[in-house]
Parts: structure tokens; C-alpha cells; sequence
């Protein structure tokens, strides 16, 4: 490694423990030899290529999930959405791009399960059951949303999910309304014969690598 890779590999690592790019360059401006505005672009120039790097992973997950016919795209409509009939993991998109600030949830359905001492099997889940979702967000399909209907809603204003349910139609239930029309959703299809991934696995490697990249989760995530 040279002395400009080691130089940014040691000012990314200091900012990995806080994600704060002040209290970074507080904390290590007296040992390095560079004003603070050359650290913080190394900062900045760390968070692109990271940000970069996980866009080039993800494109490749397109390719190699589309290469065996296990990639389905939904382009949203003012209207419900059809998703697959299969299992796997589901990735929101804002806009039409694969831009790492686009990105707004990462999700999965279909899991394994043991129902007796000798069997394990995989739960009937499905992508079309998380239109019956509200919380940490919401598919909004019902004619009870009003003018919120066929948009994608999250940042639940109640933390409790029984006291969300109760008021998931109203107005301010949600913290971001985003209508249909401006989302693009990428489905990952698993099923249980899958050698390489189960859903909750694709799941966890998608955001483990997004969190690593920015110190955070997509806004619609609350947890991994």
C-alpha cells in the first residue's frame, strides 16, 4: 500500500467511528500534516468511492440474479403494484437510477422455519403481502388513504405498531409520502431451492455493505 493509500485508508478508518466529518478533523488534525480542508476533502473523497463501490456490488447482484432469470424490475404506476408470486428480497428506488442516495428500503420476505423437532420449511411469504405492511413504512393501496393512495409512506409517527395501525390511513401518520410514480422497485427472487441465498441472508448483505459505505442505513430502514 503507498503512502497516499495509507494516508486515506487511516483518515476513512478515524471517520468510521463517528460518520462525523468535524469531529474527525478535530480529532486527527494534530497528526497529520494537512490544513483541514485537505482532510475533510480525503473524507469526501473516501464516502464517493465507498458509495461508488457499493453501486458497482449492487449492479453486479442485477447482473448475476437477472443472468438466471431470478431479477424482476417493477416500474411504479398510479395504480397497485403487481409484484411477483415468488419469494426473495425487494429494493425501493426513488427516481429512475441506481444512485446510492436513491436508495430508500431494503426489504425481505420468506423465511425458514422449524414447525417440529425434525422438520424445518419455508413460510409461504410472499412479495405481494407487503402491501399489508405499516409500519416502519407503508404500500398505500386503499381508497382510505385518500389523496395518499398509490404512494409509498414510511417514517411511522407512533412507535408502537398497534397505535400505528390506528391511524396509518391519516394524513401525518408518516414522516415521507412518496407517490408510486416516482418509484422503481428491483425484486431479487429466492426460493427455498436456492444454493446461494435465502431472503433474510440477501437481506442482511445489502444493507451490512450500504451501512458500510455510509455509516447509516436507507431512511426507511430502522434496523439489520
Amino acid at each position: 500500500m503507498s503512502y497516499t493509500e495509507s494516508i486515506l485508508s487511516y483518515v476513512y478508518d478515524q471517520y468510521c467511528l463517528s460518520y462525523n466529518i468535524e469531529d474527525t478533523i478535530d480529532y486527527i488534525e494534530d497528526e497529520l500534516d494537512f490544513t483541514r480542508e485537505q482532510i475533510k476533502e480525503m473524507i469526501q473523497y473516501n464516502i464517493q468511492e465507498h458509495q461508488e463501490r457499493f453501486i458497482k456490488y449492487y449492479e453486479s447482484l442485477v447482473k448475476k440474479f437477472d443472468s438466471k432469470f431470478k431479477y424482476h424490475q417493477i416500474n411504479c404506476k398510479d395504480e397497485r403494484i403487481e409484484w411477483p408470486k415468488e419469494s426473495g428480497v425487494y429494493v425501493v428506488w426513488v427516481n429512475t437510477d441506481h444512485s446510492f442516495d436513491n436508495l430508500i428500503y431494503v426489504g425481505m420476505t420468506g423465511k425458514f422455519k422449524r414447525v417440529n423437532q425434525n422438520e424445518v420449511i419455508f413460510n409461504s411469504g410472499s412479495f405481494h403481502k407487503r402491501n399489508y405492511r405499516w409500519t416502519p413504512y407503508r404500500f398505500c393501496e386503499s381508497v382510505k388513504d385518500g389523496k395518499n393512495q398509490f404512494s409509498f409512506r414510511y417514517g411511522p409517527l407512533k412507535k408502537k405498531t398497534n397505535d400505528q395501525e390506528k391511524i396509518k390511513y391519516q394524513e401525518d401518520a408518516y414522516k415521507v409520502t412518496l407517490p408510486y410514480t416516482k418509484l422503481k422497485i428491483d425484486c431479487f427472487l429466492i426460493s427455498q431451492f436456492d444454493m446461494d441465498y435465502t431472503p433474510d441472508l440477501l437481506e442482511k448483505e445489502i444493507l451490512t455493505k450500504y451501512l458500510k459505505s455510509s455509516g447509516n442505513l436507507p431512511p426507511a430502514n430502522n434496523e439489520l
